[in-house]
């Protein structure tokens, strides 16, 4: 039989379909770029598989016991030529095309495989269609459970590499964290914003979410040898904070202030190793550039930090979809990403949501465009939360606050409290969250303008804490010993 194409389907982007960041990535890495690609590949194994079967069957007799026989396994057969292009078994390229297939599907375009499935096999299409569609969530083959041991022993090839590689990779793979240069936040964290995780930072506007966010894309390009994971970070700028003169003055500040730090530990490295050595104390220039990257200047360290200009709720959204082909770009260039950063991811959900209202929509509008909303942010999260694992690199939201009303046992309004925007779902999506304020001391021995409580109240693996840093010209740094002695009784709170 003739087998249908469907040319509307052919120059569609995968990109452009809601795929997991790891099907995306296997397709990309195989150079599937479109679901023309995949059709291809998939129907030069159909088409082999029908001439062999006009072959044994001239007379025709038997074409409908063979369709009526046929298994599961016999279907994922067909898929044989994109497993091999893939790299993969026959099941795992099965699930990736009928992902495909349900993301077409879910968007209401035309389904490639089921109705190529159909056209070559005789079914009945509305049959087919309404037994795919009954649950397009549920997996298309067996699903076997994972041990715990399993699990570890995946995360650890895959972030510790056993390979022969140079020890320069291997030291790098081993830090799971990026630090802030403010220790007792480090400490909090267990060593700083952890890899392969979804981090919320919320706070009150001009409470220095962004300007931490900046620190730690600086440090996200410190090197290896450092404490560093020395890669790339790509910022989502929702707000502008990034984009302007005043964002790229303080990025620099920060920059030069951690090549200068390199190069004042690479010193006390090369003083104490003389001391050691009987040499003397003195240290030439040129042995202190013997231990610093020549690439760790300021300018190299911006050159590192990417930056996206977002302007409404649909550009970063497509933004985001968009980034697994970037990151595999970096990624084959050797400079992969550790960091990626929204700021903020709720300012473009609130202002459409207050739009909406200002609109003078009804009641059952505003209640579908809330349950719209709350869905996006749902599978949103779970992208990054993927997108974090697959590319182990740490994903940092910023978020705003927002007033809610509390109510009493009879339902009625009591009195406001300031809560993290975006709703519940979205908070149970994220992996840890952070709430940032002002430090406020009814004493004033100490300046304190700029210094600030970091509060861990979500974490699966540490205990919830306070943690104290400052704002310097320098950037984000801990709150010194001695400035604590006066603070030891008193305790950091927040509104």
């Amino acid at each position: 039989m003739q087998r249908v194409r469907h040319p509307e389907t052919l120059s569609i982007p995968l990109q452009s379909l809601p795929l997991r960041p790891s099907t995306l990535t296997a397709l990309i890495r195989s150079g599937f770029s479109t679901t023309g690609d995949v059709m291809n590949s998939y129907q030069t194994e159909m088409t082999s598989a029908e001439d062999g079967c006009h072959v044994g069957n001239t007379n025709g007799e038997n074409d409908g016991v063979n369709v009526a026989n046929t298994t599961n396994s016999d279907r994922n057969s067909s898929f044989g030529n994109f497993a091999k292009e893939l790299g993969c078994s026959t099941s795992q390229a099965a699930d990736y095309a009928h992902e495909i297939d349900d993301a077409l599907g879910s968007v209401s375009l035309p389904r490639v495989i089921a109705s190529n499935e159909n056209d070559s096999n005789g079914e009945n299409t509305n049959q087919h269609e309404t037994n795919n569609d009954k649950n397009i969530m549920a997996p298309h083959t067996s699903i076997f459970p994972a041990t715990a041991a399993s699990i570890l022993r995946s995360k650890a090839n895959n972030h510790f590499p056993t390979n022969n590689s140079s020890s320069h990779t291997q030291s790098s793979a081993a830090i799971r964290q990026i630090v802030s240069f403010a220790q007792p936040l480090d400490v909090l964290l267990g060593g700083g914003f952890a890899l392969s995780e979804l981090t919320e930072i919320a706070g009150l506007p001009g409470v220095g979410k962004t300007q931490l966010a900046m620190q730690l894309c600086v440090d996200t390009r410190l090197p290896a040898s450092y404490g560093g994971v020395e890669g790339c970070a790509v910022v989502i700028d929702a707000e502008g904070s990034w984009s302007d003169a005043s964002g790229g003055d303080r990025l620099w500040s920060m920059a030069v202030a951690l090549a200068d730090h390199v190069k004042s530990s690479a010193s006390r490295k090369l003083a104490a190793r003389r001391a050691r050595e009987g040499a003397g104390a003195n240290v030439g220039e040129n042995a202190i550039s013997s231990l610093v990257p020549s690439s760790l200047t300021p300018e190299s360290i911006l050159e590192g930090i990417h930056i996206f200009r977002v302007h409404d709720e649909a550009s970063q959204t497509c933004t985001l979809y968009n980034l697994p082909k970037f990151l595999l770009e970096l990624e084959e260039k050797g400079t992969p990403v550790k960091l990626i950063v929204i700021d903020s991811l709720a300012f473009h959900y609130r202002v459409a949501s207050s739009s909406s209202f200002t609109n003078g929509n009804n009641s059952s509008n505003n209640k579908n465009s809330s349950l719209s909303t709350t869905h996006n942010l749902t599978r949103m999260a779970a992208f990054l939360t993927e997108l974090a694992s697959e590319f182990d690199l740490a994903v940092v939201a910023m978020n705003h606050l927002t007033t809610k009303i509390e109510k009493d046992d009879n339902n009625n309004a009591g009195g406001t409290k300031l809560v993290p925007a975006l709703g519940e779902s979205w908070a149970h999506s994220i992996t840890s969250r952070l709430m940032i304020d002002h430090y406020r001391s009814s004493t004033g021995t100490h300046n304190m303008d700029e210094w600030r409580t970091c509060t861990l109240v979500k974490s699966p693996h540490k205990p919830n804490g306070t943690a104290l840093f400052m704002i310097t010209d320098k950037g984000i740094r801990g709150v010194p010993p001695q400035f604590l002695q006066s603070q030891a009784t008193k305790r950091p709170r927040l509104n």
